[in-house]
């Protein structure tokens, strides 16, 4: 399924607001930016700015000075003061000393004429969107969990740090086990709200006729079986993070009940005629395309771009298989860990077999998986294919027929190139070694390099810990 923010580029898809009343320009310097990769969103007055900057979050503002409802320059300050922190670059027909004084002091990134070249308005914008994507990659973010260093990953784990720390409404779209709650999760640690509850509501597991009384409460009496006051998931929220899984699947009703909540954040629970306010963080995940059940009529227009103001695309596991030898290594110490058992060594056939499989299920398959080959084999300290469930072996075999040669090519397995067969002793002696290297290597991609918590989701002394890194030269 094709999905919206794809970028092909190798890069970050930056969000460039035009604020400026000159429609041809605005129009052609959009055309540009789009041209490039990027996106493009325009708006004509201050006021028009001002709304856009409500709904949304941008990486560069490029404003005009003289606009029909006020001077550009004294938006400014207010926008270099917004919680996400976009570029703004000051554009005008004729610069003056005194405006490009009173811009650069207030934060523009760049004060230029509309009559410069196209190619000097585009290395404008490029530079202006470039230096974002760095500062923001610089930023400390939490992982929550999300393992993995392909390119696709680490692009959502930059986009989910920049949204984090802006105010917008966020929409996850990804297949099914693909990890869309553990990126909400992060949201929300990586948010102000961070120190605030984290509501889930599951809209695919909830009737339809008790949906309302779940998301707004219910007063005593309100129904048969209301026996006392009960405060809804919405309410819960309050301060915090509203968490909605499977958002496509809201009935049309309660879908324009809940965009009234968004635009004023207050909701009557079932049974009262009294408004209850809630200050939440909005957070939606779906694996359907929303845009395709907009044009059905299954899902609200207005609903869908008020959900999406910030969006996340994960990529399969099939798109991201060089991350396969590392979730493997980390749910398999999980599940070991949770079973009291000691750590085990994936065996480079096994680990060859299971990047053979296609993975419809993605992450939460392998973690399927993962759990029956320990299940397995509970006292064997290294696993082969033998020790997979036979029905799982033999679809893994038939599934990687014809194409496991190019999947094998595309991920780093540690083994003996060689094919010769050693002593046991020199195979389970590189075996745990390898085993060691990649577990440190996951150990500081989930601490974010930080010594200290690396200490404490490892479990080792200092000592140890110092002495494995500079064994595997792991920095």
């Amino acid at each position: 399924m094709c999905m919206p923010g794809d970028n092909d580029r190798g890069r970050s898809v930056g969000r460039v607001l035009i604020i400026d009343d000159d429609a041809l320009f605005s129009l052609a310097l959009g055309e540009l930016i789009r041209q490039e990769g990027h996106e493009a969103a325009e708006a004509r007055t201050l006021a028009q700015g001002m709304e856009e900057v409500r709904k949304s979050d941008f990486d560069l503002i490029i404003l005009d000075v003289q606009l029909p409802d006020g001077n550009g320059l004294d938006l400014l300050p207010k926008l270099k003061s917004l919680a996400y922190g976009p570029e703004v670059t000051i554009i005008t027909s004729s610069c003056s000393n005194d405006g490009a004084e009173l811009a650069i002091q207030n934060g523009a990134w760049d004060y230029i004429e509309k009559t410069d070249t196209p190619q000097s308005l585009r290395l404008s914008f490029l530079r202006a969107l470039d230096y974002q994507e760095r500062k923001l990659s610089a930023l400390p973010c939490l992982r929550e969990g999300i393992i993995g260093s392909n390119p696709k990953i680490l692009e959502c784990v930059n986009s989910m740090a920049r949204a984090a720390r802006s105010g917008a409404n966020v929409l996850i779209y990804g297949e099914t086990g693909t990890g869309k709650e553990l990126f909400a999760r992060a949201v929300h640690a990586n948010s102000p709200r961070s120190s605030g509850p984290f509501v889930i509501v599951d809209c695919a597991s909830i009737q339809e006729s008790i949906m309302a009384s779940e998301l707004f409460g219910h007063r005593k009496g309100a129904f048969t079986g209301a026996t006392m006051d009960k405060p809804g998931l919405v309410l819960r929220a309050d301060g915090g993070t509203l968490f909605l899984d499977e958002v496509s699947e809201l009935a049309m009703d309660m879908q324009k009940s809940f965009l009234r909540v968004l635009e004023t954040r207050s909701f009557r629970p079932v049974g009262d005629d009294r408004e209850v306010s809630s200050d939440f963080r909005l957070v939606c995940a779906c694996n359907k395309d929303l845009q395709e059940l907009v044009a059905k009529g299954r899902f609200r227009e207005d609903l869908y771009y008020r959900i999406k103001s910030a969006l996340l695309v994960l990529p399969p596991l099939r798109e991201r298989a060089d991350d396969l030898p590392q979730l493997v290594d980390c749910l398999m110490t999980r599940v070991c860990r949770k079973n009291n058992l000691p750590q085990k060594i994936v065996s480079p056939e096994l680990l060859r077999l299971l990047s053979r499989h296609s993975w419809p299920g993605n992450i939460r398959e392998l973690a399927n998986v993962v759990e029956a080959l320990v299940a397995s084999a509970p006292m064997e300290e290294i696993l082969f294919p033998p020790h997979l469930p036979r029905d799982l072996r033999l679809q893994f075999v038939i599934s990687g027929n014809g194409k496991g040669e190019q999947i094998e090519r595309t991920i780093k397995v540690r083994a003996d190139s060689t094919g010769e067969v050693t002593a046991w002793s020199e195979y389970r002696k590189r075996g745990l070694e390898n085993l060691e290297e990649r577990y440190l290597s996951s150990l500081m991609n989930a601490s974010g390099g930080d010594f200290r918590q690396a200490l404490t989701l490892s479990g080792l002394s200092q000592a140890r810990l110092y002495s494995l890194l500079r064994k595997h030269n792991v920095r």
